[in-house]
């Protein structure tokens, strides 16, 4: 006896199946009986892929909460199509001893819609191997150079944490930059503050302080310059804002919901990016909301970060529709992939695989920061084009179904 029924669904290699879900698992794929009692939900011949995993995002909540807490950045998510989310650590406070990051846990838990796990900080002062028991599933993102919320590593302290994290078996997230001081006054002045060859050279210098055995993973890379660097056996990820976006095209030049870390790179740039997707292991949102308030600021002042987990895939999938990309790849970057790196167990169409899926529209629409589901109410996409998912199934229950939200299948996925 099923407890779901994804009915007439189309699967990525064309087939028109029914998937029926079991105790949050693919129980078949084929012909169903839809009377069984079962919930049905009729796809319509829908494109119905696995449910994504974003394993960059900042929730904020907490003293944060006015930016973002974990009831809308993960109803973001679910009705992105991403099932899981991976929180990175440097919230307020940051996440660097048992108690807190077993606070934040405990405050997931009570609002979450998606599977999540919480990263553990690298800092000065943490508490590596408390973490690792506690349960932390990875640690960083590591900040090489300063960014919201996160304050720059001596080089002595980076090659300490990575080492104990390394000798933990622990994956380490690592924020490679290197910043100019003084203010920037425009997107134009930040990308030349915190250069791609600034890039380029952290990773270097992060490779040659970790050890050997440290299972390195580079986060939010902005430039195909970075890519020749990197460690045998390290992996990256790039966010759709550096895929989609560049500082050449805002029409305002000092457009602060357009102030990100890295920054956005010239036009070239970014084409030069979209055109090595295929060498790019992992896509994901670096999810960063502040509130409108904040962003009004002067662009000096003004936080950098942007919210992005709920448009990741649309834009992705907006992309395949265009034939510009691959279905195969998107899916390989957005849950393959990033789920090998975190070892967790990717959803797939095959009995017994966990039942995380997204059933998408036939066609785009402009997004509108009318129709998302961030707290903080805006969106740096705003006119752009993106297809999204009208069901989102978490652990096999629907979290995301016309219009409404389900908790039922979210969970803490201890490390």
């Amino acid at each position: 006896m099923a407890d779901l029924i994804l009915a007439d669904v189309r699967l990525p290699d064309g087939r028109i199946a029914d998937i029926s879900i079991k105790d949050g698992r693919v129980a078949h794929i084929g012909s169903s009986d839809r009377l069984s009692g079962a919930e049905v939900i009729n796809g319509r011949q829908r494109l119905c892929v696995p449910a994504a995993t974003d394993m960059h995002v900042h929730m904020r909540d907490g003293t944060q909460k006015a930016k973002e807490d974990w009831k809308t950045g993960t109803q973001s998510a679910v009705a992105g199509g991403v099932a899981t989310v991976v929180d990175q650590p440097n919230s307020v406070p940051a996440i660097d001893t048992a108690e807190i990051f077993q606070a934040r846990v405990a405050l997931a838990e009570s609002q979450a819609y998606c599977r999540f796990a919480v990263n553990g900080s690298l800092n000065d002062t943490a508490d590596i191997t408390a973490l690792t028991k506690a349960g932390v599933l990875a640690f960083g993102e590591m900040f090489a150079a300063p960014s919201s919320y996160g304050s720059a590593l001596s080089a002595e302290t980076i090659a300490r944490v990575t080492a104990e994290a390394a000798a933990l078996g622990k994956l380490i997230t690592v924020h490679a930059e290197e910043v100019a001081p003084g203010d920037v006054h425009s997107l134009a002045e930040h990308a030349a503050s915190r250069p791609a060859s600034g890039e380029t050279k952290t990773i270097a210098l992060v490779n040659a302080l970790a050890p050997e055995n440290a299972k390195l993973h580079y986060c939010h890379i902005s430039s195909t310059d970075s890519f020749p660097v990197m460690k045998a056996g390290s992996t990256f990820e790039v966010a759709p804002h550096h895929l989609f976006l560049s500082y050449e095209t805002a029409e305002n030049p000092a457009d602060t919901h357009m102030r990100m870390n890295p920054p956005l790179r010239t036009e070239s740039e970014r084409k030069a990016l979209l055109a090595e997707f295929d060498k790019i292991p992992v896509i994901a949102s670096d999810h960063a909301p502040h509130t409108p308030a904040e962003k009004s600021a002067d662009f000096a002042a003004a936080p950098s970060g942007i919210p992005g987990v709920e448009t990741m895939l649309p834009l992705l999938m907006n992309a395949v529709h265009a034939g510009q990309l691959s279905l195969a790849a998107v899916i390989e970057k957005t849950v393959t992939n990033p789920n090998t790196i975190l070892g967790i167990e990717s959803p797939a169409f095959v009995p017994g695989a966990r039942a995380d899926f997204a059933i998408y529209a036939d066609a785009p629409v402009s997004i509108s920061a009318e129709n998302l589901h961030s707290k903080c109410g805006w969106t740096p996409y705003e006119g752009l084009q993106g297809l999204f998912p009208e069901v989102t199934v978490v652990s096999g229950v629907c979290a995301w179904k016309e219009g409404e939200f389900s908790r039922e299948g979210a969970c803490f996925l201890r490390g």
